[in-house]
């Protein structure tokens, strides 16, 4: 598919193909990155398949969705562009935000997907202690009488408690700040469930972003999946200094995949 080009009246998503042989690869990244973030892991691949790297919407260069739009609709989008791409049924690779973005796809489109990887997948609702509960509910309460405060007074109070407790994420958000909401409070144990295409699982044991116990969990929900923890990387080393050892991982899934 030539990039910038039209899908039934969608916006493009903008991507870079890299490699011509063998099985379609489509590659996703986290939320603030784009595609070259997963440049050095593809181009191991692009001797043995096809392989499209996509800017997911609001990054890169690819237009951001509607205001407040979730991994359904990010899902929905890509789907009407797959349908018109030849090598499918595709295998889908997701770090982090992009995993979301993958599981969706498992479980609305199973026509086009063939399998999924996630890399430090997101998606699923942290386990927390009693106290950071209890912290995290005071801080929302906060915000709303901030909030309640500069609509009646006319204050700032908002701005100064985002800047104060706003995760890096949240205050770099920009335009895509209704999204990032929606996206960090959705729960996916649905659609993991409903997913029926095999499912490689790969986290960083260093990973505080999106820990190993999500992609446990993300094993058990799922009905076939095969869950792997790699010692020494977080969530974003794994990418680059762990390119090969994710590289070999995949590259084993795939050859049972064959046998299937």
């Amino acid at each position: 598919m030539p990039e910038g080009q039209a899908v039934m009246g969608v916006s493009p998503w903008y991507s870079v193909k890299d490699g011509t042989n063998g099985g379609s690869l489509i590659w996703l990244h986290g939320w603030g990155m784009e595609h070259s973030s997963l440049s050095r892991l593809a181009s191991l691949f692009k001797a043995s398949h096809s392989n499209i790297l996509y800017d997911q919407p609001g990054f890169g260069k690819t237009p951001r969705l509607e205001d407040g739009a979730g991994t359904e609709q990010y899902a929905d989008v890509l789907a009407a562009q797959l349908e018109v791409m030849p090598g499918g049924p595709h295998i889908i690779i997701g770090h982090s935000f992009g995993g979301r973005v993958a599981v969706q796809m498992a479980a609305r489109h199973p026509g086009l997907v063939k399998a999924i990887v996630l890399i430090g997948g997101a998606g699923l609702r942290r386990r927390r202690s009693l106290a950071f509960k209890i912290k995290a509910f005071c801080l929302k309460l906060i915000g709303r009488a901030a909030q309640l405060l500069d609509k009646v007074l006319g204050t700032s109070f908002r701005a100064a408690y985002v800047e104060r407790f706003g995760s890096a994420d949240y205050k770099n958000a920009g335009a895509l700040r209704p999204t990032f909401v929606r996206v960090v409070n959705e729960d996916l144990t649905l659609p993991a469930k409903a997913s029926r295409c095999p499912a490689l699982l790969i986290y960083g044991s260093d990973d505080t972003e999106a820990p190993p116990e999500i992609g446990r969990r993300f094993e058990n929900l799922m009905p076939i999946a095969r869950f792997v923890e790699v010692q020494g990387f977080d969530h974003w080393d794994i990418l680059s200094r762990g390119a090969y050892q994710c590289e070999a991982l995949i590259r084993t899934f795939f050859e049972d995949l064959k046998d299937e």
